[in-house]
């Protein structure tokens, strides 16, 4: 595991980058796989910050793919 990566992103057996970069997610779907990984558990963000998050990148995964 990265030392530099924070502890929110280190709950797992993989970090949440090598899971994506690993799954060749782009940055929308890459980013909503991140903030899942940490709802709940950033210090400075509420749960619902992250679910929030996560709700507006898929909205705009959404609109890509309908193009």
């Amino acid at each position: 595991m990265s030392k530099y990566a924070p502890s929110h992103y280190k709950r797992g057996r993989i970090e949440v980058w090598d899971f994506i970069v690993d799954q060749q997610l782009d940055y929308l779907a890459g980013n909503c796989v991140k903030y899942i990984c940490r709802a709940g558990h950033k210090d400075q963000e509420s749960e619902l910050d992250d679910w929030l998050k996560v709700k507006a990148y898929v909205e705009r995964k959404i609109v890509e793919l309908k193009g």
